[in-house]
């Protein structure tokens, strides 16, 4: 690593820091010449005081070059740092206790052009976009520091607001067409999750990425390893983008444990873990071991051996809170272990997540992966629709009505999607095709499509419109077709075969919806009947078990004419709360 102190340049070689989660934070640098100072170590200890607060104890070992370096050594380190860390760290208490969010001032005054940040706010306002989060929006990128202007996730900025998640997303969205804000796609590492590459649109996305820190090529996926990120617009503001500290637990907050363990040699390390799936990985061995902590278990002491070739761990499941993890290392390769959460941040906002918005269609019509590129997505949910007897309808109330009717069908159906935070992939004659990140989201929005069509019609004086909903969740690839994002796969050519077995008025739905706990727990608050049955869908050579949602109190209806309201004007209300599985 390269430098400058006090104008002279300097090199030096950091070791991999190691961090225990609220315990110790220790990093190691070897200086090169004509530094004075061979190898610098500091060490960082918290310990829990009363009435929530923390005692930090820093260590510095200092081996000097020469006698220069041992007397400028200790006065420049051993007073002149420790002094500022001391400073720091007070400063840190008093914000803390003054504040649940410490808030760090701009290390540098930023030159912020104002009037354009008024215009692009009013473009906001234009959009429709709540004042609240406008104001808070503008705030924070005239007050707050370089880097938390850049590389913004909309999640996290929620979250800090207290404000809706996905209204501060579409926010994000919507300000990038105003010029406050500009969008890119980050591909993360599976490893250390940091960034390998960073791009301006989907086009620049490719099937695979390398990692250099990690040295691992890997696959990129739209569900973890393409996140969206926001910046400030460099026209409203000046920020610098040059980390602090290129390595340490702030860039890997999903690490609990970094340490460095020589060969044949035994480690004991004291955690408290939160509920949750974790693994043990080491960049110098292949072998790998994945854990759960649970809120009861037999044992709050895991053994972990890792080999050359292979790790093994007993037990796999341990109880949350204070544990022991023991590490032996039997091979002759000194290793940096790793003990980190397998969860993805729930702050990140993922490519499959912010392409399957409506906002995004709409506003980013042209973004779409480069020709003959597919990338993966491991799970999203594919509604597929078709509206029965539109022929009739044109015969028996006329040209002119019948297509008023089917273009406010598509009309009102993208906005139900919308609504439900999905979009509209493309129309294909009368059928629509839409996709969700959300298994609930989807089959909510399927009950509302068909609930407007039937009951809300009828309630209208207008006779039902059939519409025939069916859907289906799974991993598929998302493409370039005709330079916009498409997707195809098994999961695509099941949900519209599921949809041909849907009769009008009604929803099929897959077991891989029916048998998904928030789906099981959304049906069973409804009002809606369920028919189970089994099919083997034309192309497929295997029986699906489907199952075939209704919204009405009866079938009644699909035998009135269609051009008049079945059973009247009065709509009885839907029998029966709740689902018999």
């Amino acid at each position: 690593i390269y430098g400058h102190f006090l104008g002279v340049p300097v090199s030096w070689r950091e070791h991999p820091f190691e961090w225990i989660f609220e315990q110790q934070f220790s990093v190691e640098r070897e200086f090169a010449p004509p530094i004075p100072i061979k190898r610098l170590q500091t060490t960082t200890r918290f310990s829990p005081l009363p009435n929530e607060r923390t005692k930090v104890d820093v260590e510095v070992h200092m081996a000097p070059r020469n006698l220069f370096g041992s007397i400028g050594g200790r006065l420049l380190v051993g007073q002149r740092m420790l002094r500022q860390l001391r400073q720091a760290y007070r400063e840190l208490g008093q914000r803390a206790a003054m504040s649940e969010r410490v808030t760090l001032p701009p290390v540098r005054q930023p030159r912020i052009n104002h009037q354009r940040l008024r215009v692009a706010a009013e473009r906001l306002r234009a959009f429709g976009i709540r004042e609240t989060l406008i104001d808070r929006l503008t705030d924070h990128l005239i007050g707050a520091d370089d880097p938390q202007v850049l590389k913004m996730r909309a999640f996290a900025l929620a979250d800090m607001w207290g404000e809706p998640r996905m209204e501060v997303l579409r926010m994000c969205l919507y300000a990038t067409r105003t010029g406050m804000l500009d969008l890119e796609w980050d591909v993360l590492c599976p490893s250390c999750r940091g960034p390998s590459r960073r791009a301006g649109s989907l086009s620049d996305l490719e099937h695979d990425a390398y990692c250099p820190s990690c040295d691992v090529r890997y696959d990129t996926n739209f569900d973890e390893s393409i996140e969206v990120r926001f910046s400030v617009n460099p026209d409203i503001r000046d920020a610098v983008d040059v980390p602090y500290c290129i390595g340490g637990p702030a860039n890997t907050p999903h690490i609990v444990a970094q340490m460095a363990l020589p060969a044949q040699s035994q480690r004991e390390v004291r955690l408290r873990l939160t509920p949750g799936r974790y693994r043990l990985r080491s960049r110098q061995m292949t072998g790998r071991v994945a854990f759960e902590a649970v809120s009861s278990a037999a044992s709050r002491t895991a053994h972990i051996v890792f080999r050359s070739e292979s790790a093994r761990i007993d037990p796999p499941i341990i109880e949350a809170g204070n544990v022991t993890i023991i590490i032996d290392n039997v091979t002759d390769t000194p290793a940096l272990i790793v003990i980190e959460r397998s969860e993805w941040s729930a702050q990140a906002t993922s490519a499959a997540l912010v392409t399957s918005l409506t906002e995004f269609r709409q506003l980013f019509s042209s973004e779409a992966l480069s020709p003959g590129v597919g990338i993966a997505v491991r799970s999203l949910t594919f509604l597929f629709s078709d509206l029965k007897g539109s022929t009739v309808l044109y015969d028996q109330i006329g040209d002119s009505p019948a297509y008023a009717r089917v273009r406010d069908h598509f009309a009102l159906m993208s906005a139900i999607i919308g609504a439900h935070n999905g979009s509209l992939v493309k129309t294909i004659g009368d059928a629509v095709m839409a996709v969700f990140s959300s298994t609930e989201a989807a089959v909510a929005a399927a009950l509302e499509i068909q609930r407007e069509f039937t009951l809300g019609e009828m309630a209208r004086g207008n006779p039902a419109l059939r519409v025939k909903l069916g859907l289906h969740s799974g991993p598929c690839i998302a493409v370039n077709a005709n330079n916009l994002l498409d997707y195809f796969g098994s999961t695509v050519n099941i949900a519209a075969r599921v949809q041909n077995e849907s009769i009008g008025g009604d929803i099929v739905l897959t077991d891989a919806l029916t048998d998904d706990p928030p789906v099981r727990s959304f049906l069973e608050r409804e009002n809606v009947r369920l028919e189970p049955f089994e099919r083997e869908l034309r192309g497929l050579s295997r029986q699906f078990k489907l199952t075939r949602v209704w919204v009405m109190p009866s079938m009644d209806w699909l035998d009135a004419p269609l051009t008049e309201p079945p059973g009247g004007s009065t709509i009885q209300s839907v029998a029966g709360r709740g689902a018999a599985w």
